[in-house]
């Protein structure tokens, strides 16, 4: 089994597309509307050779504010942790960047926007 992609509902589509765009050049990959009219956007790196469908985040639309709750965030791999958190506002960046020697990787945890969690894995 794969995981084929997660979904978080986001009230303003285009500033989350562009805030995966610059965090790590995602791009729409595709988006459709369901029968009630809700629009789904799906972005990831479309170069992604590691599955049938290369999309990471499903985007869908929210009437208004998203509650976030319990959820803790989206692991997204970069090249660089560092070179990633230089253009993010200070206050977007919650912990890190950190070295994990034991998994061969550093990471830093950022909020998105509209509150979700994301955690950047550099594989060392």
């Amino acid at each position: 089994m794969t995981l084929r992609h997660t979904s978080i509902r986001v009230a303003d589509i285009e500033a989350t597309v562009d805030f995966y765009a610059d965090l790590v050049d995602y791009e729409v990959l595709r988006e459709f509307e369901t029968d009630d009219g809700t629009r789904n956007v799906f972005v990831g790196d479309p170069a992604d050779e590691d599955t049938d469908d290369p999309a990471a985040l499903q985007l869908v639309e929210a009437d208004g504010p998203v509650d976030t709750g319990d959820f803790e965030h989206v692991a997204v791999t970069v090249d660089d942790v560092d070179a990633a958190l230089e253009g993010l506002d200070d206050g977007r960046i919650d912990d890190g960047p950190i070295t994990m020697a034991e998994f061969d990787s550093r990471v830093a945890f950022i909020t998105g926007p509209e509150g979700w969690g994301v955690e950047l894995v550099e594989d060392l």
